[in-house]
């Protein structure tokens, strides 16, 4: 599935040349993040599996139907927390903390989406999105006693839709976005706004 989307997404970058550089656009989404805790049950501790963040982005479109979108997203943090004795269960198992501790993990991706759209009404259209993440997530352990961090990094796919509108050289959007980061999806509700050039 990947190797699909990468070869369809490089076809459609060798169609560059074809678009005026005043089409360009970049603009910023604000995101309204949940990260899936599939597995995981609290019992005592504190859970915390939403965040805000955001997404820088810039593209270009192909023809009146498909845009090409590159983005830099900052998906926030999910975070566990608790008191000694606190208990949580996680794919079955309980556990107990034993210190007061926080357990905590981020994510960021680099995105590169094909953008299909649609004209529904004058200015208005819906999109599609359908791309590939190089993400990086980084897990944190803080407690009175011990501090450590482990990075990783992948690739994996990502999808949405959306709707935006016209507004002059600006445009608006919302839309919804789910990201596969390692085999677990973060969802994002997103609005924002672009600048075209």
């Amino acid at each position: 599935m990947k190797k699909i989307i990468l070869t369809l997404l490089t076809f459609y970058m060798l169609s560059f040349q074809s678009v005026k550089s005043e089409e360009v656009y970049v603009g910023i989404d604000y995101l309204h993040n949940k990260i899936e805790t599939e597995g995981f049950t609290n019992i005592s501790s504190n859970m915390d599996d939403e965040d805000s963040g955001y997404s820088l982005f810039a593209g270009m479109p192909i023809n009146e139907s498909l845009d090409i979108e590159v983005s830099y997203n900052d998906f926030g943090e999910a975070s566990l927390s608790g008191n000694t004795g606190d208990q949580f269960i996680l794919k079955g198992t309980t556990y107990q903390f034993i210190n007061s501790a926080t357990i905590s993990s981020d994510a960021k991706s680099i995105g590169f989406a094909a953008k299909p759209k649609t004209e529904i009404s004058e200015g208005v259209s819906l999109y599609g999105k359908l791309g590939v993440n190089k993400w990086e997530t980084t897990f944190n352990v803080t407690s009175t006693n011990i501090t450590s961090s482990e990075k990783s990094d992948g690739y994996d796919v990502f999808y949405g839709a959306g709707v935006e509108a016209n507004l002059a050289s600006l445009k608006g959007r919302v839309g919804y976005t789910i990201n596969d980061i390692d085999g677990e999806d973060i969802s994002s509700f997103n609005f924002g706004v672009s600048l075209n050039f």
